[in-house]
């Protein structure tokens, strides 16, 4: 316990606790302790790396521990960080610690439990270590990991969280957790001359002279040497014209010294390509004298721009400007593999004054990006965890795809809508916004038609580039007439031939992946389910496997039905894999490939799908919704769509918003440039609304159809929603649990609040659900209130021994 030190800091533990935590700041501490830093404090019988959320000299009313150090000499969380974090925290009924374990990247949180390893790229006695990083390093190379508690036994020291962070910064150990990524340290050749020459080219030139080669190494060398310290191997022998059997000669002479480098990977992201930058076209030039009006009287630009309109070029426009004037620019995208094909794009225009953030990126990188933030004037791109980084001169926030569902998080806390929370963001730092799409959400449009956002249309394709044709094929008359062939009509299959042979490209849309999604037995009606969810298991042809989608259960496909013993069993269904399949059956010279979960786990085959495809390599890409997103690629003739039923048949209230996004979008791939492209929808319910409204590209008359009946059954734009699930391993106490919510919340909320209903899949993970939906008028008093309302209630519910072991989960904004 400490003695009253005058000064009292709350700190925020990267934990699921609803409030922060009181310490008092030892003397020593009072004149460099800042709001934003990390500190070291002692929880129970633990130690944990917190942010000084705010300081105080009112001596708290309980006893309090002292903190232990200061990790940190300035601040890595801003004020406007935290009030980001604050606003997170009420708006999506989560704790701040849980706000501030997604937002650090894993290299900033420490606990007594983390564990270090040592850098196996490095040799730490190469470094330049204190001999208290020495003793860590050298105890790390025989005991393969230590804990922050074995730390300080070696040190015999309390406060070791600033050693530990030094040795992050050198890159002489890791965090474990860091190793899940499987990214290694980059590094790079460097060639430097030996002491003996350092000095002396004519010595050094002396040695080579029977070797013109040697003599155009070394005089290129000496030439980059003048002008840098670190000379890359690759540079001299581009320069010189001489390949790796020269500079092994001169190590061999003594004349040089090859050795390696780590470099910082910041910069690296994307090759930087030459494009000719086109000048803008009227409608553009029109579109961005209507965002800068948007701009000037603080509202947030929906710029609705038709596939191939020529988006990217105005966001250029819009960077440059910030940039120059010294302002930050943040890019946000909603998935990570467009970032690669984007970074190509506007490193062409803008160069190298943009750094890639996102989760796929190695930890020591992220935390570089990090402290970038607080320090450099550049773009960032990244998906929704960028908006976590610690700006400090934010001008321009621009959210390219916004209608995405990807901007939404699912889990874990907070569950929030990107789109949405850099609107806030925005507010924050009186940055200007803009959110474009070929296909807006339906609550950004309601946003513009109330004038809260200024809507500014863009429904031209730039330059000669047409909207393509849209076909739609009645799928229940191509059957009656035998026009299907194993999922393909005659009409998908000859324009599939068509292209390829005129050396067009095409792409398949089917969104299921594997092979086939049901598995059953032809004899017993016996069906391969999952053992831990209420769901079918998948087959994928590649590995003979059955997969569960849901929680990754996997097993062998058997020969035989383990409840019959008969050897018919049917393969229901299409997925992306059989699709493959079928069309090197019907089409055998083409090449196909796939991109879908899938293939592309990894960040190097995802980039080797999308490089191939565009330099020709591959004639037909068949893709989920991840080909959908937004990728430019300029020798695409037809789309198709093999099943657009799927689509629409989704038991979800934006099914039908989906469906006609996801459709635009995937047609929006054709003929984006000269050359006008074709779609082809195959479907039986050929008169479903969107499709007509598809096929008209009648955009005003789905938005009023779709928010009409958003209206009418009380859904949003027009009204708030929170759904509240439930999760037990016991089906009755998770019934039990959802039905005690209910009646306890009922008697204030009355019809605002549904019964407790079974979801979709009832049991996930062997943790069965319910949920109930909360909707409400859209007035900020009364969100206040019913959130207020409902995390009393579960409070209340958790105060029961009977349910204490029940999930409670509120999903503010669920979609």
């Amino acid at each position: 316990m400490s003695n009253d030190t005058g000064l009292y800091a709350e700190v925020i533990l990267p934990l699921a606790i609803p409030l922060t935590y009181s310490y008092g700041v030892p003397i020593e501490y009072h004149e460099s302790i800042q709001v934003g830093l990390r500190v070291e404090v002692p929880l129970k019988n633990k130690l944990y790396s917190g942010i000084v959320f705010c300081l105080s000299k009112e001596k708290p009313v309980t006893k309090v521990r002292n903190i232990i150090s200061l990790i940190d000499a300035q601040p890595i969380v801003t004020q406007l960080q935290l009030d980001l974090w604050t606003w997170l925290s009420e708006y999506y009924c989560c704790s701040i610690g849980e706000v501030m374990n997604v937002a650090l990247p894993s290299g900033l949180k420490l606990s007594s439990e983390t564990r270090l390893l040592i850098n196996q790229e490095l040799d730490y006695l190469d470094l330049d270590l204190t001999n208290d990083e020495y003793l860590i390093a050298e105890a790390l190379s025989i005991q393969n990991e230590l804990t922050i508690n074995e730390v300080q036994d070696i040190l015999n020291k309390k406060t070791v969280y600033p050693i530990i962070k030094s040795l992050l910064q050198k890159s002489c150990v890791r965090i474990k957790e860091e190793l899940t990524h499987k990214f290694k340290a980059k590094k790079a050749t460097y060639i430097k001359s030996t002491d003996q020459f350092k000095n002396s080219i004519e010595e050094a030139l002396a040695l080579t002279t029977r070797s013109e080669k040697q003599s155009r190494a070394l005089l290129s060398y000496y030439s980059l040497n003048r002008k840098q310290s670190h000379v890359l191997r690759k540079d001299v022998g581009d320069m010189a014209g001489v390949d790796s059997s020269v500079f092994k000669a001169l190590e061999k002479k003594g004349i040089i010294e090859v050795y390696e480098r780590v470099i910082s990977r910041i910069d690296l992201d994307g090759e930087l390509t030459e494009q000719s930058i086109q000048p803008l076209s009227v409608d553009q030039e029109k579109a961005l004298q209507n965002i800068g009006v948007a701009f000037n009287n603080n509202k947030v630009a929906l710029l609705h721009g038709v596939t191939g309109s020529g988006k990217t070029r105005i966001f250029v426009e819009l960077i440059k400007k910030v940039l120059n004037n010294g302002g930050q620019v943040l890019y946000l995208l909603p998935e990570i593999a467009l970032t690669t094909q984007i970074v190509q794009r506007l490193k062409s225009q803008i160069g190298d004054q943009l750094y890639v953030y996102h989760s796929q990126i190695n930890d020591p990188k992220r935390v570089e990006i990090w402290s970038a933030a607080l320090l450099k004037n550049k773009l960032f791109i990244g998906a929704r965890s960028s908006l976590f980084l610690p700006f400090y001169n934010l001008q321009l926030i621009i959210v390219d795809e916004e209608h995405d569902n990807s901007y939404k998080q699912d889990s874990p806390n907070p569950r929030y809508q990107g789109r949405d929370v850099a609107v806030k963001l925005a507010t924050l730092f009186k940055a200007n916004i803009i959110l474009g799409t070929a296909t807006p959400s339906l609550e950004s449009y309601h946003n513009a038609s109330i004038e809260k956002y200024r809507y500014i249309p863009l429904l031209n394709r730039f330059g000669d580039s047409e909207l393509p044709d849209i076909d739609i094929v009645n799928l229940k008359e191509a059957y009656k007439k035998g026009l299907v062939n194993k999922g393909f009509s005659e009409s998908l299959l000859n324009s599939i031939k068509d292209n390829v042979a005129q050396g067009k490209q095409v792409i398949l849309f089917q969104n299921r992946r594997g092979y086939a999604p049901v598995v059953k037995c032809k004899t017993c009606g016996w069906t391969a389910e999952c053992s831990n969810c209420d769901v079918s298991l998948t087959y994928h042809q590649k590995f003979n496997e059955l997969k569960c989608h849901y929680c990754g259960y996997r097993t062998y496909k058997k020969e035989s039905c383990p409840a019959c013993g008969m050897h018919e069993l049917d393969l229901l269904g299409t997925g992306t894999e059989k699709i493959e399949d079928v069309l090197l059956d019907l089409i055998p010279h083409i090449s196909v490939n796939r991109f879908d979960h899938d293939t592309t786990r990894s960040k190097k085959n995802q980039h080797q799908i999308l490089e191939d495809f565009k330099y020709g390599k591959i004639d037909v890409l068949i893709g989920t919704q991840m080909i959908t997103k937004g990728f430019d690629f300029e020798n695409i003739g037809l789309v198709g769509v093999l099943n657009a039923d799927s689509l629409f048949s989704f038991p979800d209230f934006r099914s039908s918003e989906r469906s006609f996004n996801l459709l635009m979008q995937v047609s929006g791939r054709a003929g984006r440039r000269a050359d006008r492209g074709k779609v082809i929808i195959q479907a039986f319910q050929v008169d479903h609304p969107v499709l007509s409204e598809i096929l008209s590209s009648n955009y005003e008359k789905y938005f009023k159809r779709e928010l009409a009946e958003r209206k009418n059954f009380i859904y949003p734009p027009y009204y708030h929603l929170i759904t509240v699930w439930f999760k037990h391993k016991d089906f009755q106490k998770t019934k039990g649990a959802a039905q005690f919510f209910y009646e306890a919340l009922y008697p204030k909320l009355g019809n605002r609040l549904s019964k407790p209903v079974d979801p979709v899949v009832i049991r996930v993970q062997n943790r069965y659900q319910q949920i109930i939906n909360v909707k409400f008028e859209k007035a900020n008093s009364v969100s206040v209130r019913i959130k207020s309302l409902l995390l009393k209630t579960k409070s209340l519910l958790k105060s029961h021994t009977e349910y204490k072991g029940v999930s409670v989960i509120l999903d503010v904004d669920p979609f």
